[in-house]
């Protein structure tokens, strides 16, 4: 995989390129959307008819255009609030809005990308991005959209190829292009980088700074990797327990000052990533703290 980094086109450009002749389209969206979540928790059921809460109280305005990182420890319930925000799951209470109205089941105005690729292996790169475009998608403008994608994530030469014939990096690659296809005003990102071996990882990090350059659409990112967090994130919540009540709330909420892409040596980030870490019950040694020091909870697959 290709070591250099992508130009970053002016925000739009890579939205407005496709658009018929017209200068419409329908299926396409000019802009990034706000999320608004309200007192948003879930429950699941427990053992004997019991309710097990997961997420408790989450209020949370993340502005158009913006990179969200949420951290926390495994079972905390991250995944699960993407998947809210996303409308792939329902909160038991409170509401969520996107762009000022309410998220409604698999939002087309979001898009998913996983941390497995999940590509299609009788597919070609080309077609599995073509994948992501909405239903009813000129074909020209489809074709047009898709090969501007393959060219941003750096694939041009490897768009006949399909995924057995291209690393774990660039499979990925291909997966944001197709999530991207959709042209969403959200983009929600679960883990995506949490397979890869640590040089691609820290590629991926940097082709996603340069792909919201060039088409900024609002970006929620599930990640348990602190420095991740502070490489890509204008704001970071941390989720966890507060005074043993059941279910996570945000527990920490951090402004990340700078520019992207942001010094990875920097004093100022070392100073966040130890508060960060001491939240997720890690202290400066690395090693992790009894139970009731920490925002940790017991392991669920949420």
């Amino acid at each position: 995989m290709s070591s250099s980094r992508l130009t970053a086109r002016p925000p739009g450009a890579l939205r407005g390129a496709s658009q018929s002749a017209s200068g419409t389209s329908p299926s396409r969206t000019d802009a990034a959307f706000g999320v608004s979540l309200a007192g948003v928790g879930r429950d699941f059921p427990g053992e004997r008819g019991a309710q097990r809460r997961v997420l408790r109280d989450i209020s949370l305005e993340v502005r158009a255009g913006e990179v969200l990182a949420i951290l926390g420890t495994s079972g905390c319930g991250k995944s699960t609030l993407l998947r809210i925000a996303g409308g792939l799951d329902s909160a038991t209470a409170g509401s969520v809005l996107i762009d000022g109205s309410p998220v409604s089941r698999f939002d087309a105005r979001t898009a998913v990308g996983f941390q497995e690729p999940r590509l299609l292996p009788w597919r070609s790169v080309t077609d599995n991005v073509a994948l992501g475009l909405p239903r009813g998608t000129p074909k020209a403008d489809g074709a047009a959209r898709v090969a501007e994608l393959i060219d941003l994530v750096g694939l041009g030469a490897f768009a006949g190829h399909r995924p057995r014939e291209i690393s774990g990096g660039m499979a990925q690659r291909a997966s944001l292009a197709r999530a991207l296809a959709r042209n969403p005003g959200v983009l929600l990102l679960d883990e995506p980088f949490g397979a890869l071996d640590a040089l691609t990882r820290l590629k991926m990090q940097d082709l996603l700074l340069d792909v919201h350059a060039a088409a900024p659409t609002t970006v929620l990112l599930v990640t348990h990797d602190v420095d991740e967090a502070l490489q890509l994130a204008d704001r970071i919540i941390l989720l966890g327990r507060k005074d043993g009540v059941d279910g996570s709330s945000i527990a920490q909420e951090i402004v990340v000052p700078g520019r992207r892409p942001r010094d990875r040596g920097s004093a100022e980030l070392a100073e966040l990533r130890g508060r960060l870490l001491a939240g997720l019950g890690i202290d400066r040694h690395g090693e992790a703290r009894g139970v009731e020091k920490t925002t940790a909870m017991p392991t669920f697959p949420y």
